[in-house]
């Protein structure tokens, strides 16, 4: 996990850095350094390539593991996943593989608007790289370092041998949502910015990105592949990522600074973190 958060802050920095001496730019919504994003966004995806390489390698649990699991010492608010008919979950699994991989080519519909078109080589690398921040944090943030065995190691009627497979403890947090949620937010955030006009209805338009990752975390919990509150988490963490890297990246025409890293001093030292919007 401290690697990954290194990345992410090393990677916060340079954006931080390059966004302090931006300026409005004359038909420009967002302002990107491509001699950073690039390289940055390549070594994300090559150290988010290496991150499911060691998560593949987790270890798988054991007769001894399962054998003692009961769903009454599951949280009151997650337990409710553990008495659902596990009849129809590969069917909700595969639903939710689809809902995923469907809202993930989802922003290639900002393209119809003409203004977000004249700059599609900035919103899809943006793009691209607000996946790759998300992936780690899923990868790193995730399964990599917690074992939270998923719902369907629990029912009796599962055959044993599905248990002992690889990935039955990578419970939290839910990646399928947190990519939807990513790709959904993202849209709502560049739609947004490049509409100041919408106003207060900006807020509509984040609220129909809750849609995309509410159906696939839906069947997500129905596939008996995680607890309501992976899902949720998954979801907040899509939706942060799909937001703020864009804002970070967007054209300040007042000159002033939407996030800064500031030392402070007394009792503890250290950094704080602020974001203006």
């Amino acid at each position: 996990m401290k690697r990954g958060i290194l990345v992410l802050i090393t990677y916060l920095i340079f954006i931080t850095a390059n966004g302090q001496d931006t300026i409005a730019e004359s038909g420009k919504v967002y302002k990107l350094n491509y001699k950073i994003e690039i390289p940055v966004t390549v070594g994300l995806y090559a150290f988010n390539y290496y991150g499911f390489g060691q998560l593949r390698q987790k270890p798988s649990l054991g007769e001894s593991q399962i054998a003692p699991l009961d769903k009454y010492d599951v949280w009151a608010f997650d337990r409710k996943a553990l008495f659902q008919s596990s009849s129809q979950r590969f069917q909700a699994q595969t639903i939710s593989d689809w809902g995923m991989n469907i809202s993930i080519f989802m922003p290639a519909l900002l393209f119809l608007d003409v203004e977000i078109r004249e700059s599609w080589f900035d919103i899809a690398l943006l793009y691209i790289e607000t996946q790759a921040i998300n992936s780690n944090l899923y990868t790193w943030g995730g399964p990599m370092y917690t074992t939270r065995v998923r719902p369907f190691v629990y029912y009796e009627e599962v055959p044993f041998d599905e248990k002992l497979e690889t990935g039955t403890t990578d419970s939290f947090f839910s990646g399928h949502t947190s990519w939807t949620a990513g790709a959904s937010f993202f849209m709502a955030k560049v739609i947004s910015d490049y509409h100041p006009e919408l106003g207060a209805k900006k807020w509509l338009l984040f609220a129909a990105a809750l849609v995309p990752p509410l159906f696939v975390g839906y069947h997500r919990y129905r596939g008996l592949k995680h607890f309501p509150t992976d899902i949720m988490f998954g979801t907040a963490v899509g939706a942060a990522v799909g937001i703020l890297n864009p804002h970070l990246h967007k054209v300040n025409k007042n000159k002033k600074n939407n996030i800064s890293l500031i030392p402070y001093t007394g009792g503890y030292s250290g950094l704080a973190f602020r974001l203006t919007f």
